[in-house]
């Protein structure tokens, strides 16, 4: 029997909420706005508002806390976890959507991986 605690992962994921702006729709261009839960050289997690699926193409520009110009990428959600919010001032369902980049190119790449380099070397 597999061992449930083994990482799976390709590459460690850093931490961090930033700001991602994704598109669902290339054809319509309706740029949502979201947040990462954490991020890796391989992929992103996103808090999302809407529900996607598995195997959606999202277009994704994002925003790096010390980046002068977001990190464009191509990613193919691998998972979707819902759950639900509540409170006084609005709630609803959310949910927490894992992402593979399938595409970015290398300069973006490379910068990508100096900013989970140095922010992992700070913790």
């Amino acid at each position: 029997m597999p061992d449930p605690f083994i990482e799976k992962r390709k590459f460690p994921r850093l931490s961090i909420q930033t700001e991602v702006v994704y598109n669902k729709d290339a054809v319509a261009k309706k740029e949502k706005k979201s947040f990462t839960k954490d991020i890796s050289q391989g992929g992103i997690c996103l808090i999302v508002y809407e529900k996607v699926e598995v195997s959606d193409i999202l277009e994704l520009q994002i925003l790096l806390p010390d980046g002068i110009k977001p990190i464009c990428a191509t990613g193919k959600v691998a998972w979707v976890k819902k759950f639900l919010i509540e409170g006084p001032y609005g709630g609803g369902d959310r949910y927490d959507v894992g992402i593979e980049f399938i595409k970015i190119n290398n300069k973006e790449k490379t910068e990508l991986e100096k900013f989970l380099f140095t922010n992992r070397e700070m913790k």
